[in-house]
């Protein structure tokens, strides 16, 4: 599917967050190459994924295309207030792996893979085709400067 341009780097973060997601749901029948079916070091690999990939992506969503969002599809108002808790849903989860309960773990992980895997397909199959038919063409060019300076 063709994005606009000022969406294809928040896609292609997109389909590095799917890989995650998929492999924390596969759980011990994860493929082992650059893997571990180890929750800690699980819990590691997700939490500098997402400080170095997803506070990023998601502060350029916060700043920038939610509120463009709201802007241009205010009766979507639900959609991007799921999306912004979901933001927090995983903030909260990956604290909780900074401090872990052993016997939690695992089933937390999955659960982030599952909200993470749940969360890009809403804005890939809903939000990013509303917000490419609404918001006008005259804005995009603000936009995708904003969301290139949002984003390292």
């Amino acid at each position: 599917m063709r994005r606009h341009e000022a969406l294809v780097p928040l896609s292609h973060d997109h389909h590095d967050g799917l890989l995650l997601a998929v492999r924390l749901q596969q759980g011990p029948r994860a493929l082992l190459r650059l893997w571990s079916h180890d929750p800690s070091w699980q819990a590691e690999y997700v939490i500098r994924f997402f400080e170095e990939h997803l506070t990023p992506h998601f502060s350029a969503e916060e700043q920038f295309l939610f509120p463009a969002a709201t802007k241009y599809l205010p009766e979507h108002s639900a959609l991007i207030e799921r999306l912004l808790a979901e933001h927090k849903e995983m903030r909260e989860l990956i604290e909780f792996f900074r401090h872990p309960e052993e016997k939690k773990l695992e089933c937390n992980l999955t659960q982030f893979g599952k909200l993470l895997e749940d969360h890009i397909h809403a804005e890939e199959r809903e939000l990013f085709p509303l917000c490419e038919q609404r918001i006008p063409e005259s804005e995009w060019g603000a936009l995708n400067e904003q969301l290139a300076k949002g984003k390292p």
